[in-house]
């Protein structure tokens, strides 16, 4: 190109931004906490415009590998864009699937750590109940959490019965698309205990039909979690964290991959996307491209390993 072409170039690049419809690719149900942070970043983008309009699309099952293939089959379309939650990470890790000929990981938002609860009424009361009833009899507790099977989640329940000596096979587990499902089949007495990100349990918590077992973090949070205790402080070694993603299609181009990590960054300091955060318990530790796309590997291969040990890989 001549000095004048190469310069118009690089401005169409430096303009480039997606025109129409942007669908928003999310791996499990409405409600759910994947769907919560999809529609906290539509709600920012469409008001700042950095998209003329935007799509929630929800397609649960298959450890999020529904929604993903979806995504992946997209290749080159920058109108598309996707969140990924550790469960996916998990469920192509079991499988053997290779990372990087799925996608191109943007920017991990947050880790956001699980809680156990139960109905208001349950006898279970403390997960050292838990621990007790588990020790007698691990089939005597159901246990539900979301996204599915060999899922983070899962491991956590698997964990918990580990650390009293409840062999893997023998515990009680049953999958829903969302966390607010969890939270509600909890709240009808139709499952034991529920295990599910803080946001998707509080709300039937605070409305006093539910209870707080313990929160799978490393020490207490803070605020109005303090008065929660942690399963380690109840003698359950467990921590659980899920991880969430921004992610896009392969084969976008360098300026496009610019502009939804730039808007991204912009939906971050949103005075109402903070408030989401808050309300979410979501706490920020954003990794963006292209070291995410590193810090995805370890995580996978992580996975990879913990799933070894538990004899889950596929």
């Amino acid at each position: 190109l001549s000095g004048a072409g190469a310069a118009r170039a690089q401005s169409d690049a430096a303009a480039w931004k997606p025109t129409g419809n942007v669908e928003f690719v999310v791996g499990a149900g409405a409600g759910g906490e994947n769907d919560r942070i999809a529609r906290a970043i539509q709600r920012v983008l469409t008001k700042e415009h950095l998209v003329d309009s935007m799509t929630v699309l929800n397609r649960p099952g298959a450890g999020q590998i529904i929604a993903m293939n979806y995504l992946a089959g997209k290749k080159g379309d920058a109108n598309e864009i996707g969140l990924a939650s550790g469960s996916f990470i998990n469920a192509i890790a079991r499988k053997g699937v290779e990372l990087n000929k799925q996608m191109t990981p943007l920017i991990k938002l947050f880790d956001a750590y699980q809680c156990y609860f139960t109905n208001v009424d349950s006898p279970l009361k403390s997960m050292v109940d838990v621990r007790n009833r588990l020790k007698k009899d691990p089939n005597s507790v159901t246990f539900a959490f979301p996204v599915g099977l060999g899922s983070p989640l899962h491991i956590s329940v698997v964990n918990v019965g580990k650390a009293v000596g409840a062999p893997a096979k023998k515990l009680v587990t049953v999958v829903f698309d969302s966390g607010t499902d969890v939270s509600a089949q909890v709240a009808g007495n139709h499952v034991d205990v529920g295990e599910t990100s803080i946001g998707s349990a509080m709300p039937l918590i605070s409305g006093g039909k539910n209870r707080m077992l313990g929160i799978a973090s490393p020490e207490r949070l803070s605020g109005e979690l303090a008065k929660y205790p942690t399963l380690r402080e109840q003698g359950i070694d467990v921590v659980t964290a899920n991880s969430y993603t921004v992610v896009l299609p392969n084969g976008l181009r360098p300026e496009q991959i610019k502009y939804w990590l730039d808007a991204l960054d912009k939906v971050l300091v949103d005075p109402d996307f903070k408030r989401d955060l808050e309300l979410n318990f979501w706490t920020l530790k954003p990794i963006r491209y292209p070291q995410t796309a590193a810090w995805m590997q370890g995580d996978y291969d992580d996975n990879r390993r913990v799933l070894a040990e538990l004899g889950m890989l596929q």
